[in-house]
């Protein structure tokens, strides 16, 4: 089960409030579909593990990060390794990636960010 809270400092980027929008924003078209992402296309069915998976990759594009190295199924050490780069406290990145030790993320997660602050996503991130 996944819990989503409020992001008080920032509405326009509060995962929450995202969610509440997508949610209201799709209902319409969902009819009996319970899967929570459907088909921006008819049908309006749930999407396949291909249109996830290119879904994320644009996602990590857009945030930056090179797909080359980082892959939608390594988005947990793309999103871990970029915490580490921006000075996220260890004891935080462990407890909200479920570690209890660090041993974990040094061995398998912490990856080598390249420097890309220059794209789009991260000028209207903090413009915001």
């Amino acid at each position: 089960m996944l819990t989503f809270k409020k992001y008080t400092e920032n509405q326009a980027i509060c995962p929450l409030l995202t969610l509440n929008a997508y949610l209201a924003r799709t209902n319409p078209l969902r009819g009996e579909e319970k899967q929570l992402l459907i088909s921006y296309q008819r049908p309006h069915k749930a999407i396949s593990r291909d249109t996830m998976s290119r879904w994320v990759k644009m996602g990590l594009t857009a945030a930056g990060i090179d797909t080359t190295v980082f892959t939608p199924h390594s988005t947990r050490a793309a999103s871990t390794s970029k915490a580490k780069a921006r000075s996220v406290p260890m004891d935080i990145i462990m407890s909200l990636a479920g570690w209890s030790n660090a041993t974990t993320f040094q061995r398998f997660y912490n990856k080598e960010i390249i420097n890309t602050e220059d794209n789009m996503a991260c000028a209207l991130l903090s413009s915001l």
